[in-house]
């Protein structure tokens, strides 16, 4: 089962190979090669433009945190000497 099963996605993958190189090959095929790329390439800078907003909002947190972290040890002593 498990050949029969091999074989099959082989002659599968090289159907759809061939058909692949056939349509980029053509005109349209060219055009719509095109039109992906360039949806692709959207895609990408989306992404990394979400993935940097991420990023900044990641930092911005961390800086508050430390910061309050900072405060809070430097009321600690005060409270102690006051005691």
């Amino acid at each position: 089962m498990s050949k029969g099963n091999s074989l099959f996605t082989f002659i599968a993958g090289a159907v759809t190979g061939a058909a692949l190189l056939l349509l980029a090959n053509t005109e349209k095929g060219e055009e719509v090669v095109e039109e992906i790329k360039e949806k692709g390439s959207e895609a990408f800078e989306n992404g990394r433009a979400a993935i940097l907003k991420r990023l900044d909002q990641l930092e911005k947190a961390l800086a508050r945190k430390e910061k309050e972290e900072a405060a809070a040890a430097e009321e600690a002593p005060e409270a102690e000497e006051e005691a």
